[in-house]
């Protein structure tokens, strides 16, 4: 079962709808807050901690629902409390049970720059990210040809988004660093089949050039993958799963 193929096939139908809305056109009559800097949140300088990105979800694919009474301006709060250095919510709807008015309510509620996390294949989702108040967004290079993500790069910058690159391999690695990508994400979970391999962020981290922000993704769920992560010079850790239990999150904030 190809999860990244069922999820775009999706995902193309819900953009044909968003088009029809022109968010574009949206765009330029709506007044905008100034974007906070999730690159500027994330970036580690020597002698600094590893930096936490707090993910808020309701549910995955692979796990189904994970939290029933999902309220996201709470959770936010606590990964607050706890050290988060920004945030990343889920807006995808059909495979992660998000929306994005779960992005709108935790970016008025708190401080912290937000990453939206969903699978964009059409630069309508780079104006809609915008209007709806994102400081950043996920681009997946699987789920793009090459020139795309060099398109949307250049027109998330234009739009005052950073973007996390998300990578897996060493072929996406060069693409993502032909393509100038500021702030590129290991991907730990194979977005086919989601199987998880933290050794991956390890391999693939030594080939990230100087002046790119490391950012290791997925299957962080225990103190000895986190210190790999830290021990592996990263800039920060996504993590999703690995915080829905509270004594997970007590155990960051140890570290």
């Amino acid at each position: 079962m190809n999860y990244l193929t069922r999820i775009l096939d999706e995902k193309k139908s819900e953009v044909s709808k968003l088009k029809s809305s022109n968010p574009r056109g949206a765009l330029a009559d709506a007044e905008l807050q100034p974007t906070r800097s999730f690159a500027d949140a994330i970036r580690r300088k020597p002698g600094d901690p590893l930096r936490l990105i707090a993910e808020i979800k309701k549910a995955s694919p692979s796990r189904g629902v994970m939290v029933e009474d999902f309220k996201p301006v709470e959770i936010a709060t606590l990964y607050h409390q706890q050290g988060a250095a920004a945030f990343s919510v889920l807006t995808d709807e059909p495979f992660f049970k998000g929306h994005i008015n779960d992005l709108k309510a935790v970016r008025a509620a708190l401080p912290l720059p937000v990453l939206r996390k969903d699978f964009i294949i059409d630069e309508s989702q780079l104006y809609e990210s915008r209007l709806i108040g994102a400081d950043a967004v996920l681009l997946i290079a699987a789920a793009l040809a090459p020139s795309q993500l060099a398109e949307y790069l250049h027109l998330a910058r234009e739009l005052e988004l950073d973007v996390l690159t998300e990578i897996h391999d060493e072929h996406e690695l060069e693409i993502a660093i032909d393509a100038d990508a500021p702030i590129i994400g290991i991907n730990n979970r194979n977005l086919k089949d989601f199987s998880v391999d933290i050794e991956t962020s390890v391999r693939l981290r030594t080939r990230i050039p100087q002046g790119f922000t490391a950012v290791s993704e997925s299957g962080l769920k225990t103190k000895e993958a986190i210190m790999k992560a830290d021990a592996a010079s990263f800039d920060a850790v996504l993590i999703g799963e690995g915080l829905i239990g509270a004594e997970n999150l007590y155990e960051w904030k140890s570290l």
